[in-house]
């Protein structure tokens, strides 16, 4: 049942799919409903008894039959155990299987039958179904035929002994083996539904994981309460949104996972990879995952996406000189020229100090498809490094306007770090609030916030005290935020602090009973500055001193609302250093309004 589900979603999936069914006693596969032919086929019996017959190995497409096609170019064959006929057990008692491999080649044989399945059928994928516990054929279908074998169990103690000597035998054959290492995959299976109250389910795992030797179950199958199990429904295809398909679809996952020649599966583990190597790092460490993703480049050689992918993770290792050989003009320029992958190779570049060849990237980004926020997120600080004129082309770009609404506004709320950075914030925020953008999803409140912030910090006052400005003209209505941001608009506006709004701000802090210890640097640095500008030194002090205690904690950059800009931890605590003159009576003016006062610069 599960070989048939699991065979299923990888054919949904695009997969040319094989289904050997190698339970030669008790057959499984014919009672399911996948389509066969019209009359009974030729399988594994009549294959291994026309060879003993005749020293030579027939020809494999006699053997098997194709039959199930899906929309998305995935197939099933199948190779049956043989003819379901009257003389079926006499055919197969007649083979004796220790004299086929003792004194008929039997090993080449099989050797040559999965040339054969490799050469005339070409599957991605041979799923086996193998007899449940041992036979005269156990040997075949877990060590000689496969890369991988999945290991269904009921957690009981009599399946633990068995498998232990079919695990033991895979370790043996692995130790020795220059060929091939075979995986196992662990499966607990038809597991009951109930509360574990006991924890006897949880202790009985936990012996089969310690004797067993594994680390993870690929996978949990638990028992099913559905009639449709009588008929062999295929969950898979007749019902793809059960629990039962579900939890197949995690087992395919697992086994997929370690195909190293399946692009598909490749491309989820590097995903995998690059957002937790810990979760794909082997306990050798490093050194296989190298050895694994050099194996993956040499089954992808000039496939684009899989080296871009690969570069990420090389990256990550602190490897930038490898990181940026795949990601060779020659492969990319033809085959994954895309704005995530420009982001990319401009970091590493600007990282390995070639400005220029970083700056040619910046520029390809720019007008590059397939853009997303993280590569803008990725060369922000590059542009900063590089040119600064380069936000001034930002928002026209072809790469950012394929972004959505939400997150060219998201991008816009981040560029905060200087004036060319709030100039281009400003552009982006004025379009989209003119685009009739879906309130919902991106509130217009949000929008006119952030569009005042960056207008204040460009020293475009009046447009920040319009947007802020209550329409009704009750101030004491403002939230706290909005009622500090106003108040520091006029502050700029007119250059004497407007009183009453700090007044407003002090009362709505007392409101919300946000005491100096409970808040984050930026809050607690508004705060002082509310207080200082009503000359409350005691209260504007104290909230200054848990500022500077709290952004020593801080290793990103955060916003400063004496520069309206986002600044790092120790240009903040240089703001809270000039805060502190102006608590002390000092006449100093945030630095929003000196930078944007020409009479205070050339006067």
């Amino acid at each position: 049942m599960a070989l048939v589900n699991i065979g299923v979603q990888l054919a949904q999936s695009g997969k040319k799919v094989l289904l050997v069914d190698f339970d030669l006693e008790a057959p499984g596969l014919p009672t399911f409903s996948l389509r066969k032919p019209d009359k009974d086929v030729l399988g594994i019996v009549e294959y291994v008894s026309k060879y003993i017959a005749t020293g030579e190995s027939p020809d494999v497409k006699d053997y098997v039959y194709r039959s199930e096609e899906f929309a998305s170019g995935g197939s099933l064959c199948v190779m049956p155990v043989g003819k379901q006929d009257s003389s079926y057990s006499s055919r197969l008692n007649s083979i004796d299987w220790g004299k086929l491999y003792a004194e008929q080649a039997g090993f080449l044989l099989l050797e040559d039958l999965k040339r054969q399945w490799a050469e005339q059928i070409a599957p991605d994928y041979v799923l086996i179904d193998s007899r449940t516990g041992h036979s005269d054929v156990e040997g075949i279908c877990t060590r000689q035929l496969p890369d991988a074998v999945c290991l269904l169990f009921f957690p009981n103690e009599q399946n633990l002994q068995g498998l232990k000597r079919i695990v033991s035998n895979i370790k043996a054959d692995n130790e020795i083996s220059t060929k091939k290492v075979i995986t196992t995959h662990f499966v607990v299976s038809n597991v009951p539904d109930l509360d574990d109250e006991d924890e006897i389910l949880g202790k009985t795992l936990e012996k089969f994981k310690k004797e067993l030797g594994y680390k993870e179950l690929a996978a949990e199958i638990h028992h099913y309460n559905s009639l449709s199990l009588l008929n062999q429904e295929i969950f898979s295809l007749d019902r793809p949104n059960s629990r039962l398909t579900k939890e197949y679809n995690i087992l395919t996952t697992a086994i997929t996972m370690r195909n190293l020649r399946d692009r598909d599966a490749v491309i989820a583990f590097l995903k995998s990879a690059n957002r937790d190597l810990k979760d794909v790092m082997d306990d050798s460490g490093p050194t296989v995952l190298e050895d694994k993703l050099q194996r993956i480049l040499e089954n992808f050689t000039l496939d684009g996406e899989i080296r871009f992918r690969v570069s990420l993770i090389y990256e990550q290792l602190g490897n930038s000189e490898d990181a940026l050989s795949m990601l060779s003009d020659e492969i990319f320029e033809q085959h994954y020229p895309t704005a995530p992958m420009y982001a990319t190779r401009a970091r590493l570049n600007q990282r390995s100090r070639r400005p220029a060849a970083a700056l040619r990237d910046v520029h390809a980004m720019l007008n590059a498809d397939g853009a997303d926020l993280q590569s803008f997120l990725k060369i922000v600080p590059i542009m900063d490094q590089l040119d600064q004129g380069l936000f001034a082309a930002f928002p026209d770009s072809r790469a950012f306007q394929s972004l959505s609404k939400k997150d060219q506004a998201f991008l816009a709320y981040q560029l905060k770090g200087n004036e060319d950075q709030l100039k281009a914030s400003i552009t982006i925020l004025r379009r989209l609030g003119n685009s009739g953008i879906d309130e919902d999803a991106l509130p217009l409140d949000d929008l006119n916030n952030e569009l005042a912030l960056a207008s204040i910090g460009i020293g475009d006052f009046k447009s920040a005290v319009e947007l802020l400005e209550p329409v009704d003209g009750e101030e004491g209505s403002l939230r706290i935020s909005d009622a500090f941001n106003l108040a520091m608009a006029k502050w700029g506006r007119d250059k004497v602090p407007p009183l009453g709004l700090f007044e407003i701000v002090i009362k709505k802090n007392a409101e919300l009973k946000h005491a100096p210890g409970t808040s984050g640097p930026n809050y607690l640095q508004c705060m002082a500055i509310s207080f200082a500008s009503l000359r409350n030194v005691i209260d504007a002090k104290s909230y200054l001193e848990e500022a500077k205690s709290k952004i020593g904690m801080e290793r990103v950059r955060v916003f400063s609302a004496w520069s309206y800009s986002k600044v790092t931890p120790r240009v903040f605590l240089d703001h809270l250093a000039e805060i502190e003159k102006f608590i002390e009576g000092a006449d100093v003016l945030p630095t929003f309004i000196i930078n944007n006062d020409s009479e205070h610069i050339f006067g």
